[in-house]
């Protein structure tokens, strides 16, 4: 079943060409962030299913990479989600004309098909607990369907997160 959804979350990254956007202060010493915690209001506009999601697998990831949760963190993890509609572009047009001397008139009209698609883009940010300064920040687009399963979330999310990760720390 977990090979299915994988497989199926590619599906769902095929149609869309993702690619992570990097950005961070150079001046930062990436070495000495060995801790990591989450803002209390992180994800502050997914729903929660969503959200926990998203915080379990950010988890899972920098824990993979040898960082580990703490309370006391030495850097705090912010994420957010900006959904925006997508025009589609695959349609069928039909269209009616006339030519005759010297005149020509034409009607056309496009019928969309397919499901209706939105673009989401990833962003996660990693900032200092004491200012509060942003050092590292990644984002992903992508254009999925509008209307998922639960479980087709769970196979996006599982694609895209490490994605955005596998960005920090920079090279």
């Amino acid at each position: 079943m977990k090979r299915l959804l994988i497989v199926f979350g590619f599906f769902l990254m095929s149609c869309s060409s993702a690619k992570v956007i990097a950005d961070f202060d150079d001046k930062t010493d990436f070495e000495k962030f060995k801790t990591y915690g989450f803002y209390e209001n992180v994800g502050k506009d997914l729903n929660e299913l969503d959200k926990k999601r998203i915080l379990k697998i950010i988890d899972t990831t920098l824990q993979q990479k040898g960082l580990s949760f703490s309370e006391t963190p030495d850097f705090f993890i912010d994420f957010n989600i900006e959904k925006s509609a997508e025009v589609a572009r695959n349609t069928v047009a039909v269209g009616f004309g006339n030519a005759g001397v010297n005149s020509v008139f034409g009607v056309s009209g496009g019928i969309p098909i397919g499901s209706k698609k939105i673009r989401e883009v990833l962003t996660i940010e990693f900032l200092t607990p004491t200012k509060e300064e942003l050092f590292w920040k990644a984002s992903l687009e992508s254009t999925v369907k509008e209307k998922r399963l639960p479980q087709e979330k769970e196979a996006y999310f599982r694609l895209i997160v490490p994605k955005v990760l596998n960005q920090y720390p920079p090279k």
